[in-house]
């Protein structure tokens, strides 16, 4: 049970949760609440490791798209005093009065979950953010000023704490207000994807998926997977291409299950969306797997996410199914798919990223 650096920090100063209604966003770990077990609490979580490490009773969840409205989706569950929320966000309007908030990568992500936390709080309410030094917590204050003013509360283990009391009164938070529609355009192709703050590469079409959709192979038939959806942009152009097809979605992210549902929506199209960590919990075969996979977790590089993926992804391809992924060329796939796959090709390539083909 190793807590990380942000955790840590909170439990220096665990005495400033005795009070109050309290409200987590994305916990970097499913451990630092077992402290709070004495304490009603509510935990949003947008990344379903950390909830399903939380909950330990749901190994994924599946959704068909038609059901994800613009109004989001969720998934709760109790575990003694806590409450456990896997959604994309939440519309509460003065619900609580402490909001915390892990640091997100993206500065875009951070100011949606200000703004859905100023709702929630509504005026003189408190909103903290904990994060790491290097992660971005010293820009964190001056996105936080608009909201009110912000005080140091405690720095150790190179991260800080910081907290806001809100001046102003705040509605709820508005998903359409965030939801970025954008036209993507590959060849004769061009279609709406639909996209939020903290999905992949929101607002741009990555030139990575951008290769991997000018250049896979064709004649995709049967069962499809896009693994790491993001925002659906990979799904909905091959639907397009090939209508026939059988897709199915999987990522971690609540906002990414959420935009890939609204990215097929606007396409008039449906497909399984599968909130998972990894493809664990995911059942069934597929013919083919489609993917350009994530090779970060938080600020790091880690290969433990792909070589993962790429073992049971042997498993779960048909007997002639193909993976197909595209990669940062400087990335050691080829060697890592040669272990699982006796056949790997290199079907194209730019001077930064590779087009794997295993079968």
């Amino acid at each position: 049970m190793i807590l990380t650096p942000q955790s840590q920090l909170l439990e220096r100063n665990i005495n400033i949760f005795e009070q109050g209604e309290w409200l987590f966003i994305n916990p970097s770990d499913a451990y630092f609440l077992d402290a709070l077990k004495h304490k009603n609490v509510t935990v949003m979580h947008q990344y379903f490791d950390i909830f399903s490490e939380c909950v330990r009773v749901i190994s994924s969840s599946s959704f068909d798209s038609r059901d994800i409205t613009k109004d989001g989706f969720e998934v709760v569950q109790k575990v003694g005093a806590h409450t456990h929320h896997f959604t994309p966000f939440m519309r509460n309007e003065h619900t609580h009065t402490d909001v915390l908030i892990f640091l997100p990568k993206a500065k875009s992500h951070f100011q949606m979950l200000l703004r859905m936390a100023a709702g929630m709080v509504g005026q003189n309410g408190r909103i903290h953010v904990v994060g790491e030094n290097k992660g971005g917590i010293k820009s964190a204050a001056k996105l936080m000023q608009p909201y009110g003013v912000t005080h140091k509360v405690d720095s150790a283990r190179h991260c800080s704490l910081i907290t806001t009391i809100v001046e102003q009164p705040h509605l709820a938070f508005e998903p359409e207000a965030w939801l970025e529609t954008d036209t993507y355009e590959i060849g004769s192709t061009s279609w709406p994807v639909c996209s939020l703050p903290g999905v992949f590469s929101h607002g741009e079409l990555d030139k990575g998926t951008k290769l991997l959709l000018e250049k896979h192979t064709s004649g995709m038939s049967g069962n499809v997977l896009d693994f790491a959806c993001g925002a659906g942009v990979i799904a909905s152009y091959l639907m397009l291409t090939y209508p026939h097809l059988k897709m199915q979605l999987s990522d971690i992210s609540a906002l990414a299950i959420y935009a890939s549902a609204m990215t097929l929506a606007a396409n008039g199209q449906s497909a399984t969306l599968h909130a998972a960590n990894g493809l664990y919990g995911i059942e069934g075969k597929v013919q083919h797997i489609v993917t350009n996979p994530p090779f970060h977790t938080g600020l790091k590089t880690d290969y433990t996410i792909t070589k993962r993926f790429i073992e049971d992804a042997r498993k779960m391809l048909s007997q002639s199914g193909t993976l197909q992924m595209v990669a940062n060329r400087f990335l050691p796939y080829p060697g890592l798919l040669a272990e699982h796959f006796p056949r790997v090709l290199t079907t194209a390539q730019t001077t930064q990223f590779s087009l794997y083909q295993a079968a």
